[in-house]
């Protein structure tokens, strides 16, 4: 244990002596190029004078000394003129390549034999240099510049924060990956000290118990991942591509916690990073929940998105929130002639503001601070530009338990609010109108979901004049205000428990940039009062979740961290649905877009009242509001007040 710990500070000690040699020559350029030469010349010396002692067994006869002497300004001339072609004096040396070994031989193979035609051509030298001497020198001098150059690639690895780095704190990792891959985060682990590579796994034929860069090479299939990480007992295990693919990193996953080991999981975004050589710590992230999602690559043709909003006067209500964000990013970079930012937050409508400016500097962008329940503020977005081309609704109350306790406000805003809007948005001459809607309209059990079933049904029923009105439905994305992976991160922060409401309870869910894609495309192919459904995949159960996020920060589920039922809360239901059955849908040309052919009008249920909404809202009547949202939406399966049972 004494002589590890020894060779260990042993080890600190080198590294920071060749740490402070490396700095201090990159502040000395001029004295590096003149030891550059030394070195080089030294060489051509040390090593000839060490051809004759081997030719010699280490007693080189006088008059062979002359003979050295005598030959040793010729191949001095001759290495010189070779380094100074070959560009030997210029290259860094700390990059050293196999090109540029492959420069170095050669520029020795010349200088020698140029060497060996001149020295055996003059009479008589042939009887006094050894032949074996002229090819000892080529081996030695390679040999000489060549090791000069391989230690200081191998002292590069130690330059930057390298002093306050202890060799016990590098991370354990174990790659997952195939040897192409592997090689190149090995190089550059190494290089940089990114982390100790304990062990390599991939299913390559024909790789087994070899070592690559001095790390041991295990071939085994996926399967086996667990038990190498319960014998090697990694800090993380970093898996590279191809196997950084949702089903690939789930059965990784499932192989360590069935193994009973705790690490974290890393992966790296591109190869292109490895390519390039710009692999850093801050390439390496930990996988997100994101990683997870088996859902397949989505191949859009973005086309007519371009085509319909570049150079459009576009408006996007609730554009501080996630899913509104997003809609401005997005938007901003198919070239609008300006975008309107309408957000009651004025800390999300300064963020995105800040944000968009920075990465558009030329676009025209107008950030107004306002609600859409009122009128005056909806009409100042508008005149902000003239004219808008095109309005994107995202702004709503979204969270299903808290409307619950709120009634009254969450149909303001999600149903007057809405409709509001779309009143002015006719009146103005707006030409298409997009609503983002929710898989919670479907057979609603909530209010929210409710009242999100009533704002499309408003827009539908409304005089449209010259614009055109569209709905999007979709379901949960991750990582949304509100949602429940940042809710688990949190809990997981604080040491858990992990609150599930039901061991049944699922969910589609769908990235951020995945959805606001999505919305733009069926916004922009969407007719008159359609529906238009994107398709979320398969359902994802909360329960398996919340341990994926668990074992994700390095945790043992029900062990590290505890996972607690709740019960269902108020509006809440086990299943999310995009569509009910007597609702048909029919692909569009576009992957993973559906129109609904029948909106799905209810012949017994009497108009949207407006007037009776706003009165029932005004005095905070949340049993009549409840009726009357029964009476507009039959098919929902909200019939008690949950406030009853309290």
């Amino acid at each position: 244990m004494k002589n590890k710990k020894g060779c260990n500070m042993v080890k600190i000690a080198v590294r920071r002596m060749g740490w402070y040699i490396n700095n201090a020559l990159h502040e000395m350029t001029v004295l590096r190029r003149v030891l550059k030469v030394l070195w080089h010349l030294t060489g051509v010396v040390a090593t000839y004078w060490m051809a004759f002692l081997l030719r010699f067994d280490g007693a080189v006869p006088f008059e062979f000394m002359q003979i050295f002497l005598h030959t040793l300004p010729v191949l001095f001339v001759i290495c010189l003129l070779s380094f100074l072609v070959f560009r030997l004096f210029s290259d860094v040396w700390s990059y050293f390549s196999v090109d540029d070994l492959v420069r170095l031989i050669s520029s020795v193979t010349v200088a020698t034999g140029v060497f060996a035609l001149i020295i055996y051509s003059l009479p008589g030298q042939d009887a006094h240099v050894p032949r074996s001497v002229v090819v000892l020198e080529f081996i030695l001098l390679n040999l000489w510049l060549g090791g000069g150059r391989l230690g200081a690639r191998y002292m590069r690895r130690f330059q930057g924060d390298l002093p306050e780095r202890n060799e016990t704190g590098l991370e354990r990792m174990l790659l997952v990956g195939t040897l192409a891959e592997a090689d190149m985060v090995i190089r550059e682990s190494k290089q940089k000290g990114l982390g100790q590579i304990v062990g390599v796994v991939g299913d390559d034929a024909g790789n087994q118990n070899v070592f690559l860069h001095g790390v041991r090479v295990f071939h085994r299939k996926m399967e086996a991942v667990g038990e190498l990480a319960l014998q090697l007992r990694p800090d993380s295990i970093l898996i590279l591509p191809p196997y950084n693919r949702p089903r690939q990193i789930n059965k990784v996953m499932g192989n360590v916690a069935a193994a009973g080991v705790t690490c974290k999981f890393r992966t790296i975004p591109s190869l292109g990073e490895l390519a390039s050589g710009h692999l850093t710590a801050s390439s390496i992230r930990s996988v997100g929940i994101e990683d997870l999602l088996a859902r397949g690559e989505i191949s859009l043709d973005r086309t007519d998105v371009r085509r319909f909003l570049k150079g459009k006067k576009v408006m996007i209500t609730g554009a501080g929130g996630s899913i509104g964000s997003e809609l401005s990013r997005q938007i901003a970079g198919y070239e609008p002639e300006a975008l309107v930012l309408f957000e009651q937050s004025e800390f999300g409508l300064y963020t995105i503001e800040q944000e968009l400016q920075s990465k558009y500097p030329n676009l025209r962008l107008i950030a107004v601070a306002g609600d859409v329940r009122r009128e005056d503020a909806v009409r100042r977005a508008i005149r902000a530009v003239g004219k808008i081309d095109v309005i994107y609704h995202a702004a709503a109350y979204k969270h299903v338990p808290l409307m619950e306790k709120n009634v009254a406000a969450c149909f303001r805003t999600n149903v007057l609010g809405t409709a509001c809007l779309a009143r002015i948005a006719v009146e103005s001459g707006v030409d298409r109108f997009v609503m983002i809607s929710s898989d919670k309209a479907v057979r609603p059990t909530s209010i929210m979901g409710a009242t999100k079933r009533i704002a499309e049904r408003v827009i539908n029923e409304m005089e449209c004049g010259s614009t055109t009105f569209v709905s999007v439905r979709f379901g949960n994305v991750l990582g949304s205000s509100g949602s429940v992976v940042p809710l688990f991160k949190r809990q997981i922060a604080a040491g858990g428990p992990v609150t599930v409401t039901s061991p049944n309870m699922r969910r589609f869910f769908m990235t951020i940039p995945e959805a606001v894609d999505l919305v733009l495309q069926a916004a922009t192919i969407g007719r008159n009062r359609e529906i238009m459904v994107l398709e979320m995949g398969e359902e994802i159960k909360i329960i398996d979740l919340a341990r994926r996020l668990i074992e994700l920060s390095g945790l043992k589920p029900d062990e590290d961290i505890k996972i607690e039922m709740t019960g269902l809360r108020p509006g809440e239901k086990e299943y999310e649905e995009v569509i009910t059955e007597d609702e048909n849908v029919v692909k569009t040309s576009y992957e993973k877009i559906w129109v609904m052919t029948k909106n799905a009008e209810y012949p017994t249920a009497p108009p949207i009242d407006l007037e009776k909404l706003d009165t029932l809202i005004f005095a905070d009547d949340t049993d009549r509001l409840r009726a009357l949202a029964a009476c507009y939406v039959p098919e929902n399966c909200f019939c008690r007040n949950p406030s009853s049972d309290e």
